[in-house]
């Protein structure tokens, strides 16, 4: 039986306040587009020289930085900010770290601590920093990492971090906990918010909202609660989360979903709705799931969900632009879509990409035995895919399909690095790339 979760009160009252801030539920996403629109829309923000822009071919190297850790540090995540400088977050930072100066080490013996860093467009350090987490009385051996990371368009960071022991910085002090923490374009701190869970995944829209999305776990007691500043939220352990901020940090919303979800992503459309994507489970979030996909409008108001039925598997990254939402992940098992079945086998799962209107609807997709980890939407209707294989070898491949109908259009590899973790598309196309054995790779246009 479905728990009797007692969000509702909650939600309707900051749902409604928040109604005038983005044109109601109504929104124009709303409607489907006609197909000359779909096509303007696909190539939103074609103006000047890129008309220019060769995209038929894969793209040259432009630069790569090689991070060397003698921990088993990696990348968590990989941003740009609107001058194109490259914003990469790392984890697992246990010893000396070199960023592109000389190394650095934690200021403490440590279990997890995490470090950023920020590239010009030309691959030069601008400034990096390891998080500063002391030890405290009851924390010896303190940690910190960024789990989520985006940029606004003023160039602040935004970042899910979880904090063990004391986090000290530029006169903000912050105790073991989750925290969304605002960071200004030189690595100041700006400011942070408690949460009550974690914030899995983050974006930020064109009016520089900001929202999170996760699951509801991690309290204790009798009855779990979980108050994201504006009253608790009861009986919803597990359900997945989307939370509205304004850009100084005002709690907006708060949607709670109706399915127990673990999310993995989330990204905004230009009317500032939301789509989050992630592994749907029956009860609670362990083994096995479903590929999940969710729409909430930018007024707190859930809109269509959509399950990728008779399979199992999951959603690892999505991205939206004009009236395309494009999702990536992995799944054994059937589905159907767009008029066609995908199959795996348990024992050989393969990877997806799969495209949808904003109003859900099924554009096309792909099924390969590649591994996808990230998708980003350029300006000239292409859908570039970063992954890579690990058998027998480690290696990079990204590959770019026609926005509209799916046709692949070119694909490359890169032996000398391995699958990428995450990645990030300029206002300018130019596609940045990080994974593990440290590296951050930026592409020309």
């Amino acid at each position: 039986m479905k728990r009797q979760a007692q969000w509702m009160g909650l939600w309707s009252v900051l749902a409604l306040a928040s109604l005038a801030a983005c044109g109601g539920p109504q929104d124009p996403g709303e409607v489907e587009p006609t197909l000359a629109e779909q096509e303007v829309s696909e190539i939103e923000g074609l103006s000047g020289d890129t008309k220019h822009w060769n995209h038929s071919r894969p793209p040259e190297q432009k630069w790569v930085r090689m991070i060397s850790a003698t921990s088993e540090a990696e990348t968590q995540a990989i941003a740009h900010d609107p001058d194109r400088n490259v914003i990469v977050m790392m984890t697992d930072v246990g010893g000396p770290i070199d960023f592109g100066t000389g190394p650095v080490s934690p200021p403490f013996p440590s279990g997890r601590i995490g470090g950023l860093a920020k590239y010009s467009p030309e691959g030069s350090l601008l400034w990096a920093f390891i998080l500063p987490i002391e030890p405290t009385d009851t924390v010896s051996f303190p940690s910190g990492f960024g789990f989520a990371l985006a940029t606004d368009s003023k160039g602040n960071i935004l970042l899910s971090l979880v904090v063990g022991g004391r986090f000290v910085k530029d006169g903000l002090t912050l105790t073991s906990g989750e925290y969304l923490l605002k960071l200004d374009k030189d690595g100041r701190a700006v400011w942070a918010r408690r949460l009550p869970t974690r914030a899995r995944a983050l974006t930020v829209d064109d009016e520089d909202n900001i929202a999170i999305t996760g699951t509801l776990e991690g309290t204790t007691g009798p009855v779990t609660e979980f108050d994201f500043g504006n009253g608790p939220i009861i009986g919803a352990d597990f359900h997945a989360f989307v939370a509205r901020y304004s850009p100084r940090g005002k709690l907006d919303w708060v949607f709670v979903d109706d399915e127990v979800v673990r999310t993995a992503a989330i990204k905004a459309d230009s009317q500032g709705n939301f789509y989050f994507a992630g592994i749907r489970f029956p009860e609670i979030p362990s083994g096995t799931g479903t590929p999940y996909i969710r729409k909430v409008s930018c007024s707190g108001e859930g809109r269509w969900s959509r399950m990728l039925e008779g399979s199992q598997g999951d959603i690892r990254d999505l991205a939206v632009r004009g009236n395309t939402v494009v999702v990536v992940g992995s799944f054994f098992g059937s589905f159907h879509f767009n008029g066609r079945t995908f199959s795996a086998p348990p024992d050989d799962p393969d990877t997806f990409v799969l495209a949808l209107s904003r109003q859900g609807q099924d554009r096309w997709g792909h099924q390969t035995e590649e591994s996808f980890a990230a998708v980003e939407i350029d300006s000239q209707g292409g859908v570039l895919v970063a992954g890579g294989s690990d058998n027998p070898d480690p290696l990079l491949r990204i590959t770019r399909f026609q926005q509209s109908n799916g046709r692949r259009i070119w694909a490359r590899t890169f032996a000398e690095f391995p699958s990428a973790t995450d990645a990030s598309l300029s206002r300018k196309d130019e596609l940045a790339i990080t994974g593990g054995r440290i590296y951050v790779l930026q592409l020309k246009r």
